[in-house]
């Protein structure tokens, strides 16, 4: 009876949290920047145009055509809402789906409430993220569907392994660092369940490559899939993202690392005395990196808290396979879950595993399953869980490049139906209204340098250029190209003042951001000025692209 009403009473929590974030959270702040840019693409494809032949896009597209779908079926008023609402109800549904796979891998292990699980997993993944068309949470979306049919049997039949497969498929096409996710499924498969199978979801695999590749080819090239998609990023970035970042994680780490290591030492020391092995080591290294990770929460410096979080992680897997070699296959979905994790991480702007948190609580929980056994107390924990997921929530009471919530008072209904119901500060709203107005002004043949990608889905207008978001890593290394429709004479411009004034995660070398905008504003002749925006038309100084531009962007 008590485990019936925890239940009830975690699972009505969970419901109540999410109706929170879909029905007040999901209203408040409005960004120009990374918000508008999946919808950018969506809306071109929702109007019949095809990635990659009209227009450039620097990742696998499956992200694009998913977000259309909703473009396409949800009401013109107040679609934005109604996306940002569908992007909480999916990212609920990954966290549940998570949860529930530990379940079935490991039923006997799962020390806490799932429902509890699901709670903590939603809020610390979400933190202050508002839930716009991302490619990396859709690709952790069909990364754990692909999770969920695993577990769902020790043997998989013919049909799990397609369903398993084509969710493979769609998370590798989201962007590049979910390319090793198909790789991480053929290895576990083949480990739990035998080569045979290995074998068949292999041939699966292959065909729905192949079936993605011919698409590809009828609708564009093989070429351009593989020019745009390929040279944005280094080894170098890879390297940060992907490694370096863990290690030198935290900017105050080297003030905790001599106590870090210390303490490792003396915990493995003290209870036995006894000569001290590499895996015990880990295993201890890894409870104070978690309580380390922790305590972390506590200071709401959550970001670093799960790359730490994930170290710990991984020192502890790796201390228990050594102990234990024969039972490597037992630990193989927790492996396949660190590397969906990590996948998540690899990326230029957002490089933290934060978003699948859920794998990662849900994975110490199987993993710390004795230790938890001694020292667990209820009331400790609901009280640690409570802080932990209050202080995770408040970061929503400052939006991701907004003013603080008591200042988004300003309604953006009358700047396009399909932003009713959102709320955002005045000066953006009337940066916005401005927009409008120059739009009715100089008509649809406008260009707005260099950020708002959704401009166009937010006017029901059709692009000009073949990138919306006019930054160097946007435009495929070919900012002439960009540059030369810009310059007819039926064309006009609509540059951002507050790109030449500075504003948040702006580089102090403007160039380094867009030389695009730089060259419009140093080259174009200007015809008007408004309070937010500058006009352009043609190019005034009728000069020749210079190469400089190529070499900046390279």
């Amino acid at each position: 009876m008590t485990t019936i009403k925890a239940n009830t009473i975690y699972r009505s929590l969970f419901f109540m949290i999410l109706a929170v974030y879909c029905l007040f959270t999901a209203r408040y702040g409005f960004e120009t920047w990374d918000t508008g840019y999946i919808p950018s693409f969506s809306w071109r494809i929702a109007n019949g145009q095809d990635v990659y032949k009209d227009f450039v896009y620097k990742a696998p597209p499956s992200t694009l055509y998913f977000q259309a779908i909703f473009i396409k079926m949800l009401p013109e008023i107040g679609q934005f809402y109604f996306i940002k609402i569908s992007n909480y109800l999916l990212f609920a549904l990954q966290v549940f789906l998570a949860v529930k796979s530990f379940s079935n891998f490991y039923p006997q292990q799962i020390r806490f409430n799932k429902w509890a699980l699901m709670i903590l997993g939603l809020v610390i993944s979400l933190l202050n993220f508002t839930a716009y068309p991302w490619p990396t949470t859709d690709g952790l979306l069909f990364s754990v569907i692909a999770l969920y049919i695993l577990s769902l049997n020790t043997k998989s039949n013919g049909w799990q392994l397609i369903g398993i497969a084509f969710f493979c498929l769609m998370a590798c096409l989201t962007k590049q660092s979910f390319y090793l996710i198909p790789i991480g499924f053929l290895f576990t498969i083949t480990g739990m369940q035998g080569i045979k199978k290995g074998l068949v979801f292999l041939f699966y695999l292959v065909l729905f490559f192949l079936l993605f590749f011919s698409w590809v080819a009828y609708t564009s090239s093989l070429h351009e899939f593989l020019e745009q998609t390929t040279g944005q990023t280094h080894l170098k970035d890879l390297l940060y993202s992907g490694f370096l970042d863990y290690i030198i994680t935290y900017p105050r780490i080297y003030f905790f690392l001599p106590l870090i290591i210390l303490s490792a030492y003396l915990l493995f020391y003290f209870p036995k005395r006894t000569v001290l092995s590499i895996p015990g080591y880990l295993k201890n290294l890894s409870v104070v990196l978690l309580v380390f990770s922790l305590s972390l929460c506590f200071f709401r410096e959550f970001l670093f808290a799960s790359r730490i979080a994930m170290l710990s992680t991984v020192f502890v897997i790796i201390s228990k396979i050594a102990k234990d070699r024969k039972n490597f296959n037992y630990f193989m979905p927790i492996i396949l879950v660190l590397l969906i994790a990590w996948s998540c991480s690899i990326s230029m702007g957002y490089n933290y595993p934060i978003f699948f948190s859920t794998g990662i609580i849900v994975s110490m929980t199987v993993l710390f399953t004795e230790e938890l056994n001694k020292v667990y107390n209820q009331k400790v924990f609901i009280l640690a869980g409570s802080i932990i997921l209050a202080l995770a929530y408040s970061l929503n009471l400052r939006p991701y490049r907004e003013k603080p919530i008591s200042e988004l008072k300003y309604s953006l209904a009358d700047v396009s139906p399909k932003l009713k119901y959102l709320m955002t500060n005045k000066d953006n709203r009337d940066k916005l209204l401005d927009l409008k107005s120059l739009i009715k002004k100089y008509g649809n043949n406008y260009i707005v340098a260099p950020s708002f990608p959704m401009a166009h889905y937010t006017f029901n207008t059709q692009s000009l250029l073949p990138a919306d978001w006019l930054t160097n890593n946007e435009i495929n290394r070919d900012p002439e190209r960009i540059l030369k429709i810009a310059a007819k004479k039926e064309n006009v411009v609509f540059l951002e003042k507050s790109f030449l004034e500075g504003e948040e995660y702006m580089f102090e070398n403007r160039a380094d951001f867009s030389v695009i905008a730089v060259y419009i504003y140093k080259n174009f002749k200007k015809i008007d000025e408004t309070k937010h925006f500058i006009i352009f038309n043609t190019q005034e100084k009728n000069e020749a692209f210079p190469v400089i531009i190529k070499k900046s962007v390279h």
